[in-house]
């Protein structure tokens, strides 16, 4: 089976001028790949303004996070021409941006929402399989990692269910 690949970010606080501090994504195989990104020194400067909101130590984001140029080179390599879908458009919309623009670089990935993946399933049973995901599989929706296994895991069980009821039909 072939996975979506999809991405999510946590950022550093739910203001408007918020930094990505962790980038998650699929790959086609099924596999996740996670990283914290190592913060642009504007993104210092900002995080030390504002004082330290961070649930994150700095410190750990410097030493063991990568660069926004290394995650997004290896982002690039991962997609190849496959489409990718993202848990929140808005913000993987602006962590991109953040990353890009601490690059010099214009931001020029194409996003789907991942709820494409499943529009045709009603949106209760969407949710139901949210919820049972979420509980049976101890997820942290604030967690890049965990967003992106809970949707592969909703589309797995939702687009699985909807396959094997086609190849049981008889025409």
């Amino acid at each position: 089976m072939k996975y979506p690949l999809i991405i999510a970010f946590e950022m550093s606080s739910y203001e408007d001028d918020a930094f990505p501090i962790e980038a998650a994504w699929s790959l086609s195989s099924g596999e996740i790949k996670s990283s914290l990104i190592s913060p642009d020194e504007d993104w210092l400067d900002q995080l030390y303004e504002q004082g330290d909101i961070l649930e994150t130590d700095p410190d750990i984001l410097i030493h063991e996070g990568h660069s926004p140029k290394s995650i997004m080179e290896e982002l690039q390599l991962d997609l190849e021409d496959n489409p990718l879908y993202c848990v929140d458009p808005d913000m993987a919309e602006q962590a991109l941006t953040r990353v890009c623009e601490s690059m010099d670089r214009e931001y020029d990935l194409k996003l789907r929402p991942a709820a494409e993946l499943m529009a045709t399933i009603p949106a209760t049973e969407r949710e139901q399989c949210r919820q049972d995901c979420i509980s049976m599989l101890d997820l942290n929706e604030h967690q890049s990692a965990d967003q992106v296994r809970l949707w592969l895991e909703m589309f797995i069980r939702l687009t699985s269910d909807r396959e094997g009821s086609k190849a049981g039909t008889r025409v």
